[in-house]
């Protein structure tokens, strides 16, 4: 009887967070063998959450928010994984660098992470599920001192989490 009962617990709370892991684990795995060619990043941030870093010298053309045709296939590659695991939540966010003036920069980085949520819709995936939002200059991951910190500034994250917000 108290196996059962040990059992029947762990079918109840446990069972749960296992499958959602090895959902998030799935779509991981899927994520980093379809982006590895491509520079796009792949990171495991948390157990519930998978941060997609898309630098804006493969995604973008300088000073634009339009996503590149030669991107779009990576684009495809996300929205597939996306309708994959219709259960997880997605963050876009948008960065810029420092050049040009703040409220510049900030509408900038909204027009992009807009952009990668408009065309992953075409391809399928619930508008309610995307939130798209930009953070301008003010969260750098280098130096704005120099092209190549500039550069690895001005991207798009995703960030795709276990459960919609």
């Amino acid at each position: 009887m108290r196996r059962a009962l040990i059992a029947a617990a762990f079918l109840l709370f446990a069972a749960p967070a296992f499958a959602q892991q090895t959902e998030m684990d799935a779509a991981e795995s899927a994520l980093r063998r379809d982006m590895a060619p491509s520079g796009v990043t792949v990171e495991r941030v948390a157990p519930d959450e998978i941060r997609v870093s898309m630098p804006s010298d493969i995604t973008f053309d300088f000073n634009r928010a339009d996503v590149r045709r030669e991107f779009m296939p990576r684009v495809a590659d996300l929205a597939r994984t996306l309708n994959a695991h219709r259960g997880m939540g997605i963050e876009i966010i948008g960065h810029a660098d420092a050049i040009g003036s703040d409220q510049y920069n900030q509408v900038l980085s909204e027009r992009r992470a807009q952009a990668v949520g408009a065309r992953l819709m075409d391809l399928g995936v619930a508008f309610n599920r995307i939130e798209a939002s930009g953070r301008g200059e003010w969260v750098p991951v280098a130096g704005n001192d120099t092209e190549w910190g500039r550069a690895r500034n001005r991207r798009v994250e995703v960030r795709i989490t276990s459960s919609r917000k």
